[in-house]
């Protein structure tokens, strides 16, 4: 029996590579869920006007402006709402109780973080209009579940890996990490809003250049890679918003806070490098 605890006592260790798995694996289901949501109730509403508007402007253009509506409404929108419990000085639910909103430091990082939100939606703009093929713009001949299952799964994967080593990386580097990412970890108890707060360079290759691989990759929908463009804003934004109600069970709050672990999205390049940890309070909840 005492054998029998142990064996599950490791297999179901929060830390481990079990749980990461399958919050990569429940992530990729809610991904496919909304993609097929927004394919069979937001599209065919919507469909004239977005057929109007990539009839009327050349690519580019057209582009920008559904990745850029489609990355304001899910970082701008969900962001300050995630923002709210933060902004009015709720300790409910906060997975760093005794850190407190600095409201100055946030009014400061606005303009910075205005800048790259502009500055990532053009990047993502020009490399999904020159690197998708044309079949990607037609709006009469959308994918299929088959199709979107295999999408989401190498958007993940790819994200995951390039954003880990990225990210590994700016840390590892020493001069790197005081010229570039340094920025980022001025927020150790992050705020929703913040997650964009980093330096440009950050933004557009660790951040913004692994969103598009994975749709350059598969030659994915326009309207489903802005699909996955608008999830993602939502998710990182979550993810630093300091509360429990973020969707990685406080990974990245951690990395804030002790900037040597987590590096990664979902857990699992960080189980493999032996660098994934979860805040003391979420490895509580389990003992």
């Amino acid at each position: 029996m005492a054998a029998s605890k142990r064996i599950a006592d490791l297999l179901f260790q929060r830390d481990m590579v079990g749980p990461s798995f399958a919050h990569a694996a429940t992530s990729i289901v809610a991904l496919l869920i909304v993609e097929k949501a927004f394919l069979d109730m937001l599209l065919p509403q919507i469909l004239p006007w977005v057929e109007a508007m990539f009839a009327s402007q050349n690519r580019l253009m057209a582009v920008s402006n559904l990745c850029g509506i489609a990355g304001a409404v899910g970082y701008w929108g969900f962001g300050v709402a995630f923002a709210i419990p933060a902004l009015v000085g709720c300790k409910r639910w906060k997975i760093q109780p005794l850190r407190s909103l600095d409201r100055a430091m946030l009014l400061q990082s606005l303009p910075l973080i205005f800048m790259n939100t502009l500055l990532g939606g053009i990047f993502a703009a020009v490399l999904l209009s020159w690197g998708l093929p044309d079949a990607a713009f037609d709006w009469r001949n959308l994918p299929g579940t088959w199709t979107l299952t295999r999408d989401t799964a190498v958007w993940m994967a790819v994200n995951e890996i390039m954003f880990f080593y990225s990210h590994r990386l700016l840390h590892l580097n020493k001069r790197m990490y005081q010229m570039v990412h340094k920025i980022h970890h001025k927020w150790t108890a992050p705020i929703s809003l913040a997650a964009a707060y980093a330096h440009p360079l950050e933004v557009v290759f660790g951040n913004a250049l692994p969103l598009m691989v994975g749709p350059l990759l598969c030659r994915s929908h326009i309207f489903t890679t802005a699909v996955w463009l608008f999830t993602y804003q939502v998710h990182t934004t979550c993810t630093h918003s300091g509360f429990w109600f973020c969707d990685d069970n406080g990974m990245h709050d951690e990395h804030h806070a002790k900037f040597n672990v987590n590096f990664g999205v979902h857990g699992i390049m960080d189980h493999l490098y032996g660098t994934l940890k979860l805040p003391a309070a979420a490895r509580q909840d389990k003992d």
